[in-house]
């Protein structure tokens, strides 16, 4: 497999990891819709990653508001499988790149709920 294959695969794998806790921050969506900051789980492609951001449910939503965003601890995004779209103290946004955007829409929980 050539470099540039390998890239892709690692691109891939990332994003479907990341839709996991993609999913599991849907869920605590749905459970703390009233708190003014929920306890949202990092979406990182680290699967060992126990880290949690507090956003309002407003900053999650501007985030979900596109199949290809996730919600990162600072410092848990990783270049060549994705991008940062935005930054603050709190939490990066950050979006696949490659096949991985793919794979992201494909496993996007949005579509799947409103479908």
């Amino acid at each position: 497999m050539n470099e540039t294959a390998e890239l892709e695969v690692r691109r891939q794998r990332a994003a479907q990891n990341q839709s996991v806790f993609r999913n599991v921050n849907e869920r605590i969506e749905d459970l703390a819709a009233s708190a003014a900051f929920p306890t949202f789980v990092c979406e990182c492609l680290d699967t060992s990653c126990g880290q949690s951001l507090a956003l309002t449910v407003e900053e999650y939503e501007h985030v979900r508001s596109h199949a290809n965003r996730f919600v990162v601890v600072p410092g848990h995004d990783v270049a060549d499988v994705e991008e940062i779209l935005e930054a603050s103290e709190r939490f990066l946004v950050v979006a696949k790149l490659g096949s991985g955007a793919e794979v992201a829409a494909r496993h996007y929980p949005r579509s799947q709920r409103d479908a």
